[in-house]
C-alpha cells in the first residue's frame, strides 16, 4: 500500500488492521449479543454445540456473522453480502420474533467493536457504522420478502384446507340426499 498524507485513509487502514487482528474477540462478542434474543438454554446450546447437524441454527448464525464481519472489514458493498445475510435472516423470519429482534443483531456489531476498542479511542467509526446501516436495510428487505412468502404459504394452506373441507361436506351431503331418496 502506498504512503498517503490523507488522514481519513490512514484512519481507515488503522481501523481495518484493528478489526482484522481483533476478529475473533469481536465476532465472539457479537455472536453472544445476537443469541440473547433466544431463551437462555437455547442460546447456551447454540454457543456450545459446534456440529452443524446437531445445531443448524447456531451453525448458520455463527457462519453468517463471520462472513458478514469479514465483508464489512473488507469494505464490500452490502449487495455483495446477500448470501450470508440471507442465511441468518431466513431463520429469523420463520421464528416468532419481532422484526426489531430478528434484525437487531446487525446493530449489535457496533457496541461489539466499541467495547473491543475501549474508551477513549480516536478511531473514526462512521464509515463502519454507515456500512452496518446499509447492511441492515438490505436485511430488512430480505426479512420482508421472507415474511411475505410465509404469509402466502399460510394463505394457500388455509385455502386448500377450506376447499378440502368443503368438498368433504358436499360429498357427505350428497350421500345423505342419496339415502333419503332411496
Amino acid at each position: 500500500m502506498a504512503e498517503t498524507d490523507d488522514p481519513s485513509m490512514e484512519t481507515t487502514v488503522r481501523l481495518r488492521g484493528f478489526l482484522q487482528t481483533r476478529r475473533a474477540a469481536i465476532v465472539d462478542r457479537w455472536t453472544d449479543l445476537t443469541l440473547r434474543v433466544y431463551p437462555s438454554d437455547a442460546a447456551r446450546l447454540m454457543r456450545r454445540e459446534k456440529d452443524r447437524f446437531r445445531n443448524p441454527v447456531g451453525h448458520v448464525t455463527r457462519k453468517s456473522l463471520e462472513e458478514l464481519y469479514d465483508g464489512l472489514v473488507a469494505g464490500r458493498p452490502a449487495a455483495e453480502m446477500i448470501d450470508p445475510l440471507d442465511g441468518i435472516v431466513r431463520i429469523r423470519a420463520v421464528q416468532d420474533l419481532f422484526p426489531s429482534q430478528a434484525l437487531g443483531f446487525l446493530f449489535l456489531l457496533k457496541p461489539s467493536v466499541r467495547d473491543e476498542l475501549g474508551e477513549g479511542t480516536t478511531m473514526d467509526l462512521s464509515a463502519l457504522d454507515s456500512a452496518i446501516d446499509r447492511l441492515a436495510l438490505e436485511a430488512f428487505d430480505l426479512f420482508t420478502r421472507c415474511r411475505e412468502q410465509i404469509h402466502e404459504l399460510r394463505r394457500n394452506e388455509i385455502r386448500q384446507q377450506a376447499s378440502t373441507s368443503l368438498e368433504r361436506r358436499n360429498r357427505t351431503a350428497g350421500k345423505e340426499q342419496d339415502r333419503v331418496r332411496t
